[in-house]
């Protein structure tokens, strides 16, 4: 693991570097440090100001006598600066200390008032490489030294500032600096070229900090964007002065959000079947700002439509007019600047329907029931459909018209009757294919497209309980029973039919109590009709020969109906069966 960490001192980097070795018993932690540093690679430079470089001396100024101070910097921490005179347009009348940088008077000869004396200076590193000196060497600079007297200079030749258009009033917009060699004080005036802006700007007159004067408002026509002004400075007693020009420029805030021509737009007809894409209607925003601030992005807050560039909505979805008649939604314009400001309106768009749907049923089949003794005219059901076009509908059958067998249709309402001629219903159920078409009055042109779906309508025949069990074999029943036989032996299975069906044609036999017997001598198997003994019979006691027996079969209909069976059960003495059997053999 490595951590690294670096530091500076007195321009020489160092960076510290700590290895971290570990093993399974010990921890060891080393640190190193490693010094770069700088190398003598940078020229000097003058930080003199003003610039260009201005002086001025005495007439009688005496040999040795201090007229201008020359500085310079080096960005190398190893420098060694000298001073020199490297050109003399004065016939020697100054020096250069080469340590100091101090310009000084050299000779007794007095100077001339009002005439300039120009020297050339520069300014070498001493440690640096020596294979070529140029690399470590100032420009030759120019100084002028005035005889007697000069203007004041201001410390840049020309002064610019830029200013937000929402920059406050009676606040500082920049500092105007003069120096005056006479080391007076000097006092600032401000004027404007032209009459554009006059009074807009005021500076104080002995600090030269230009401050602004009202309020300004970049989209007003008459102010300007740029502001030409002179400033002067003029020392104290003296008279003398000089002018530099100031320019201020009033850069646009974003300060005004965009407005569109309209606060609701509206778009009236268009057919709900449009292609996707296509143009509804063109809104327009504009900005009072400029550049990034006046250039605007639209948008909309409803995905049924987009808008480019340039204000053109589109469809982007597949308009309905029967779900929504009207559209309306929020456009909004964005400006780019920041922060953004945005402006909106409103827009309607009314459609116009279209006969694009077809009629639905309110289901896809109907299950009614009708008793099979139904009569003519009896009601069946009612199918129901609507069309969101909001058609008027039209019912019918498959194939057309408004009859189909024993049933018909009312083509207006939907009911589905029995015929009124003679109705047998022969069937479980019946298969009804029904129609539903629209009329094409939900607008114009409509009946050109005519839109039909189907439904069917299985009707269930219901049974009716009006057919009673019938014991269709009771009178050739003559079942026997031998005497003695145990209780449970089997005399003889029944059976009794129904013609209804379902329920009403279930059948449960049971045994009819006879008034004046006592107890039962016989059971019936409510389901499959065995009959059986329920006691041991006795030919020479109460039961005697023969035993009279009735069964009854009831159905499950609401109410049951029932038939009945009687017939008689004959005892017999197994060894007297047996011989009348044999006689009847021989």
């Amino acid at each position: 693991m490595i951590i690294k960490q670096p530091q500076f001192t007195n321009f020489i980097f160092s960076f510290f570097f700590y290895f971290i070795s570990i093993d399974k018993d010990d921890v060891v932690r080393q640190r190193i440090i490693t010094h770069i540093k700088d190398v003598n690679d940078e020229k000097p430079y003058f930080i003199n100001r003003p610039l260009p470089m201005q002086a001025v001396v005495q007439l009688n100024a005496k040999p040795g006598e201090s007229v201008y101070k020359l500085q310079a910097r080096d960005p190398d921490t190893d420098h060694n600066i000298h001073y020199f005179l490297v050109r003399d347009r004065t016939g020697g009348r100054f020096e250069v200390d080469e340590r100091t940088g101090e310009v000084r008077v050299k000779s007794y000869e007095p100077f001339m008032l009002d005439k300039e004396y120009v020297i050339y200076v520069k300014a070498e590193d001493h440690n640096g490489p020596t294979g070529d000196r140029t690399f470590q060497s100032t420009e030759e600079a120019r100084l002028s030294i005035m005889g007697g007297k000069r203007a004041p200079q201001f410390y840049m030749p020309h002064y610019e500032t830029t200013i937000p258009e929402n920059q406050r009033k009676d606040s500082d917009i920049i500092e105007v600096k003069a120096k005056s060699f006479a080391e007076r004080q000097i006092r600032y005036t401000l004027k404007t070229q032209g009459s554009a802006g006059s009074g807009t700007f005021n500076i104080e007159p002995t600090s030269g900090i230009v401050k602004l004067a009202k309020e300004l408002d970049y989209e007003e026509l008459r102010q300007p964007k740029t502001y030409n002004l002179i400033v002067t400075a003029t020392e104290d007693s003296g008279g003398f002065s000089t002018s530099v020009e100031l320019t201020i420029k009033v850069t646009d805030v974003n300060d005004n959000a965009p407005r569109f021509e309209l606060p609701d737009y509206q778009a009236h007809n268009i057919d709900e079947d449009i292609n996707i894409g296509t143009s509804i209607l063109q809104v327009s925003a504009t900005d009072q700002d400029t550049g990034k601030n006046a250039e605007i992005v639209y948008t909309v807050d409803r995905d049924d439509f987009v808008i480019d560039s340039k204000g053109i909505i589109r469809s982007n979805k597949r308009l309905d007019a029967d779900l929504n008649n009207t559209y309306v939604f929020t456009v909004r314009a964005t400006d780019k600047g920041d922060p953004p400001l945005t402006g909106t309106a409103t827009v309607r768009v009314y459609t116009e329907n279209k006969n694009d749907e077809s009629p639905k049923f309110s289901q896809d089949v109907y299950t009614p029931n009708v008793d099979e003794n139904a009569g003519p005219d009896t009601l069946v059901t009612t199918v129901v459909a609507s069309d969101k076009d909001g058609d008027g509908i039209l019912f019918g059958f498959v194939g057309g018209g408004t009859t189909s067998g024993m049933f018909t249709i009312e083509e207006r309402t939907g009911v589905i009757r029995l015929t009124s001629g003679n109705i047998e219903l022969d069937k479980d159920k019946y298969e009804l294919n029904v129609t539903a078409r629209d009329d094409g009055s939900c607008c114009r042109n409509g009946a050109r497209t005519i839109h039909t779906s189907t439904a069917l309508v299985v009707v269930f025949i219901t049974d009716v309980n009006d057919n009673k069990p019938v014991f269709e074999e009771c009178g050739s029943y003559e079942p026997k029973v031998e005497e003695g036989a145990p209780s449970g032996t089997h005399v003889i299975t029944v059976k009794a039919t129904d013609q209804d069906k379902g329920h009403n044609g279930q059948v449960r036999y049971s045994i009819v109590q006879q008034p004046n017997q006592k107890g039962t001598k016989f059971v019936v198997d409510e389901i499959t009709g065995e009959v059986k003994t329920n006691k041991v019979f006795d030919r020479e006691g109460d039961d005697g020969r023969f035993v009279s027996v009735t069964v009854k079969a009831t159905d499950r209909g609401s109410p049951p109906l029932e038939g009945v069976c009687s017939f008689k059960v004959s005892s017999y003495e197994f060894y007297n069966h047996i011989l009348t059997n044999v006689f009847v053999l021989f």
